[in-house]
């Protein structure tokens, strides 16, 4: 596939090295020398500098000839205009990402046909989806459903209370819909055999339905209430896109901390009057004091300011907040946060580029999910075997598990005698370096 990259900040790199390792045709468009050449320099794709909105650079790109057209520069404007030339010279589809969706609320389907883009993606609406998910599902980090919501996969971390380490995990009673399928050990990813043994504040990724799941969360020492209230720190644009979306789950109360009295004030006036809007910083210890913030379920720091964020995030903790979510803009940073022991950081531009690889796939066999800030992928591939065949005999690559096979309507969580027939649906996790390999065991 010919795809051109508009933009080479973080989603444009992380989908140029992804697109790239898969064969496709890359070209990156963007204005800076050196980000163009360090591309050129460590992955296999072109690189055109120039302006994206100039239709003489796109021309020169090849959109014309494209059969995807990505516009993910950190300018809506740009994107917006990158869409529509690339459109009006020939390209066959355009994904245009926007940071802020509120100019097209009511005429996405004007703008759609003005300038011709197939998706439009929001990373504020992308990050704040994904953060209400991880709230309705209690203690997870990282949610994902598959088969239609039938099946669930959850991140948490192993808590001191957990009853699960002190076998190997081939001796342990787990809840029979349940299945481990890594293992996140101090930054480290693994995918678990029986003869493993987990380890407190390991973060373990598990697939099944979401009462296993639950159960199987009991069992690893989450015994806090479900989420009744959540402190946001930041009321920009990420920041009320999820205030308004929070306050919409029910039973949840929702308090905002905003420092700059503008940005308070406007929130204010546009969100619930359940939402408690309060002007302050929310990284002063005696204003977390003042307003209890400690009795908060979930305390989520949304600002551009990534070591605000991190440090908001600590200070919470400290005040006896159950779970802390932090907004990360650089992707170096998530080791970090690892490193500081914090529960969640979301990425936004991540989550925007996995959402761009599931269309760049739509047309093959597998679907995508990026996980754990780029760390494991989870593929939806259809079976091509041509006689039935179980699992332990497929022959899998090391980095890589059956999570669960659904066969017409039934789902099951794979074990080694899951037998897998023709045109079933397979939900794999793998670990990097592994996807070529199964699209070589998968194809027809």
């Amino acid at each position: 596939m010919n795809i051109v990259i508009v933009g080479a900040g973080e989603v444009g790199r992380y989908l140029a090295k992804i697109l790239s390792q898969e064969k496709h045709a890359v070209t990156i468009v963007d204005k800076d020398p050196v980000k163009a050449q360090t591309l050129t320099e460590s992955l296999d794709v072109q690189a055109i500098v120039g302006d994206g909105t100039r239709a003489g650079v796109l021309n020169q790109a090849g959109t014309s000839k494209a059969d995807l057209v990505v516009a993910v520069t950190d300018q809506d404007k740009v994107n917006m205009l990158a869409s529509h030339i690339s459109k009006q010279l020939g390209a066959s589809r355009v994904i245009l990402r926007l940071h802020d969706m509120r100019p097209l609320d009511g005429y996405e389907f004007f703008y759609k046909q003005a300038l011709g883009f197939d998706v439009v993606l929001s990373t504020e609406v992308l990050a704040a989806n994904f953060i209400v998910e991880m709230v309705r599902q209690h203690h997870a980090l990282e949610v994902e459903s598959f088969a239609e919501g039938r099946v669930y996969l959850r991140r948490f971390p192993l808590r001191e209370e957990s009853e699960l380490t002190a076998e190997p995990l081939q001796n342990l009673r787990l809840p029979s819909g349940v299945l481990v399928v890594a293992v996140n050990r101090s930054g480290k990813m693994f995918i678990p055999t029986g003869d493993d043994t987990l380890a407190v504040k390991d973060q373990l990724f598990i697939i099944g339905a979401a009462r296993d799941c639950d159960a199987f969360e009991r069992m690893a020492g989450e015994t806090a209430p479900w989420s009744r209230a959540a402190v946001i720190m930041g009321g920009g644009s990420l920041g009320s896109q999820l205030t308004r979306t929070l306050a919409k789950v029910p039973g949840l109360s929702v308090r905002v901390i905003e420092r700059d009295p503008t940005k308070a004030r406007l929130l204010a006036a546009e969100v619930d009057d359940s939402v408690m809007v309060i002007e302050g910083d929310a990284t002063d210890l005696d204003l977390l004091s003042e307003e209890r913030v400690g009795e908060a379920n979930v305390f989520v720091a949304t600002t551009k300011d990534d070591e605000n964020n991190m440090i908001a995030c600590q200070l919470a903790k400290a005040q006896g907040v159950d779970r802390s979510v932090a907004l990360i803009n650089k992707g170096s940073y998530t080791t970090v946060y690892d490193l500081l022991g914090l529960d969640q950081a979301v990425s936004p531009r991540l989550l925007c580029a996995s959402k761009i690889l599931r269309f760049v796939r739509a047309g093959s066999p597998a679907t995508i999910s990026v996980l754990a800030e780029g760390k494991a992928e989870v593929l939806e591939l259809m079976a091509p075997f041509p006689e039935p065949i179980k699992v332990k005999a497929l022959g899998l690559p090391k980095g890589a598990v059956i999570g669960a096979v659904i066969h017409d309507d039934s789902v099951k969580i794979a074990r080694g005698d899951t037998t897998i027939h023709r045109g079933d649906r397979v939900i794999l996790f793998v670990l990097p370096g592994t996807h070529e390999a199964i699209e070589k065991l998968f194809r027809d």
